[in-house]
């Protein structure tokens, strides 16, 4: 396996790929970034309706927000890692590349 990895070929087609994956990801963090600071300002003016005297029924649209949020949350953990595991891909094309 690893004469194939040193092949000339892998790393031109894999080295594109990777840094196409690299940039949807980079895109795809910036919106969940903005998605997620969105969710934050619509819970803020959510919260200012629960101190009303007969607030309207806001508590079930809170908590699908806040549960949005959370897997918001969760999803750019996701996100960091694979970004992660292409940067180390990335590296290790350059290093093989370099040899």
């Amino acid at each position: 396996m690893s004469e194939t990895l040193t092949e000339p070929g892998f790393n031109a087609v894999l080295g594109p790929a990777v840094l196409e994956i690299d940039q949807a990801i980079s895109s795809v963090q910036k919106s969940q970034e903005n998605l997620g600071k969105e969710i934050e300002r619509l819970v803020a003016e959510l919260e200012l309706f629960t101190d009303i005297a007969e607030p309207p029924k806001l508590q079930p649209s809170l908590e699908k927000l806040v549960d949005t949020k959370n897997r918001l949350i969760s999803t750019n953990k996701l996100l960091a890692r694979t970004s992660e595991r292409v940067e180390r891909l990335q590296h290790e094309l350059k290093r093989r590349q370099n040899q």
